[in-house]
This record gives C-alpha cells, structure tokens and sequence, in this order.
C-alpha cells in the first residue's frame, strides 16, 4: 500500500470520526419540541369558520366548536325563528336564557354611546326595510323610512343582567354587526381554557390570535382591495401583524344591490335611515376583542372619515385603517400612528 493509498484511507477516518462526534454532541443537546399545528373547518352564520391553533396534546376541538357556535345561533341569530333575540324582537321583553345575550347588550350601548350613535343594534327595522335581513322586500319609499325611524334608537333598550325590556313598541335588535365578533370571542375563550397558547380564530373573515403561527411568526392578515373585480385574483392593498388582537373589516363593497343605476350598501345610518353614503370605502379595525373590532369598523362607516378620526383619539385603545375616496374619486389609504408598525402597505 503507497502513502497515497494510505492518506486518503486516514482522511476517510478522520473525516468519519469528525461526524460520528458531531452527531452525538448534536444528540446530547436539549430539543425545542415543534409543537403540531391542528386546523379545523366548518360552517356557522351562513358563512365559515377557519382555526388554526397548536396544542401538546394534539387535541381536535372541533365538536365543541360547532356546539358552542350552534347555541350561540340560538341566543343571538335573526335567521332562526326560536332565537333568543328573534323571541324578544317579538314581545315587549325577554328574560336571558342564554350566558351570551346580556354581554353583547351591554358592549352595545358602550359603543352606541361612544360613537355617538353611528353603531346602533335598533337599526334591524330599517335592515329589513332595505331588504337585508331575512326577507326580501320592495324599494322603501321616503314615508316609510321616516316613520320607521320613530323606533330607532338603542336609548328605547332597557336591560339588567336578567332581562331586556323594550321602552317603546316596535324596538327591534339586530347583533350582526357585533355577534359575529362576539362568536369568535367566545371560541377563542374556549380554546384558552383548554391551554391554547397560539391560535387564530376566523369566522367570516373576522378573527382573534394568540401567539405566534407555525413559523414562529406573528399571524399576518391581508387585506383585500375594495375595488377588485369578482372573479380576479386576490389583491391586497396591506398586510397586518397581530399580536394578540382581533380584526374586523367592514364595507359595501360586497353586500350591496342596484336600483334604478345608483348602489345602496348594507351598512345603514341609524340618523338618516338610509343606506350609507361616505368617503370610507373600507374599514379595518385592530381592537383587543373581536366584539369590539367588528362594531367599531361598522360605526366607522357610518361616521365617515374625519369623525372616525376624531373618535379614534379618544378611543386609543383601536388601531384601524381606512380606504377612503377622496374628493376626486380617487382611492387613498390611511392608518392610525399606532398601527404603523405593525402594517405593510401594498
């Protein structure tokens, strides 16, 4: 055997015990478990629900997630006829039978007070008469909506921590503008209980996260533009990082309907009892809850944008992001300071 021959065989055992040493140094040192991340699916308010969450104990929740939003319907839907709300906007009171009626009453009149108004749950009469509640209806004339308004008015909605009573015949509620929210609230409540630590909670495109995704990253929620075509790839106009927060996007640019070549949007004016005509187009709003994220980015549409401004210096616990038309028809972009950094623009 030459000394070629005999190198390159000590190299081989050089490099070999090279490895087998690192291998074992690799072995001796503590593993950072990657906790698996489990995702659930299924339907809830005519619409979806998506949950992303981790857990050690690689558990699926996904029967008690369709049990508590089946009896979250009971108490706050409009759609189904045994509801708890439909029975009260039915009689002149109603004793809460439901853990889940009393709190988004209560939520409810901090931020109808808040917002002076603009977020409103006696606005359902008016809901119906547009023809976006659960029947569809005729094109209401000016009469009409003038006297529907004489029963709007959430001061009309009197309430403990047992029932609600009605101070004026025909009050009627609608929580969609903050039961949705409110719903994904309660699964988020639930998952905590269970030892969840990160998750993310979505349901009809509102959502709740805990911690970080399965990158280890904050969870990053884009937002679409108002003005994309149906049928087109998703465009987003920003992306948002969330830490530990909720989300809610509201605007007409979806939900809205045609008559005689003008469009009405599902978002009405509880003052003026029609449908919303203002420079905000879509509105996002960043809050600690879900309930709050989605009735303050309701409000916001109603406001407009100068008084959503306003509002938003005192209320510096939001975080909210605007597109807007301006006075030319063009579209523009605007984000509170204490979103900056946490946004990316598109």
């Amino acid at each position: 055997m030459n000394n070629r021959t005999k190198n390159a065989i000590y190299s081989l055992i050089l490099v070999a015990i090279v490895a087998i040493v690192w291998f074992y140094r690799d072995s001796q040192k503590p593993k950072t478990e990657k906790l698996p991340y489990i995702f659930i699916s299924g339907e809830a308010q005519g619409t979806t629900y998506n949950i992303t969450y981790s857990d050690t104990e690689n558990r699926n929740f996904k029967n008690q997630v369709d049990s508590i939003l089946r009896k979250f319907d009971l108490s706050l839907s409009t759609y189904i006829k045994s509801s708890e709300i439909v029975r009260f906007n039915n009689s002149d009171s109603f004793q809460f039978q439901s853990p889940y009626f009393y709190p988004v009453l209560e939520k409810s009149k901090e931020i109808y007070n808040a917002s002076e108004g603009a977020f409103d749950p006696t606005v359902y009469p008016l809901i119906e008469a547009w023809g976006f509640g659960p029947e569809k209806v005729d094109f209401p004339d000016s009469s009409r909506i003038e006297e529907i308004k004489k029963y709007v008015g959430f001061e009309y909605i009197k309430f403990d921590k047992r029932q609600v009573k009605k101070a004026k015949e025909k009050v009627s509620l609608d929580f969609n503008a903050i039961a949705q929210g409110y719903s994904i609230d309660v699964v988020y409540d639930f998952l905590q209980s269970q030892g969840i630590e990160n998750m993310m909670v979505e349901l009809g495109g509102e959502l709740r996260v805990k911690g970080n995704n399965e990158n280890g990253d904050l969870w990053a929620i884009g937002i679409d533009d108002p003005k994309q075509e149906a049928g087109q790839q998703p465009k987003r106009v920003a992306i948002i990082n969330l830490d530990n927060e909720a989300i809610s996007t509201s605007g007409n640019y979806r939900k809205f309907f045609m008559h005689e070549g003008k469009k009405y949007g599902h978002s009405i004016n509880p003052k003026t009892g029609y449908p919303v005509q203002r420079d905000i187009i879509s509105a996002t709003v960043v809050a600690p809850t879900c309930m709050e994220a989605d009735a303050w980015s309701t409000a916001f549409m109603v406001t407009g944008l100068e008084k959503a401004k306003e509002m938003l210096n005192s209320e510096n616990h939001l975080k909210a992001f605007f597109i807007y038309e301006d006075e030319n028809g063009e579209l523009q972009k605007f984000n509170t300071e204490n979103l900056s950094k946490n946004i990316m623009l598109e």
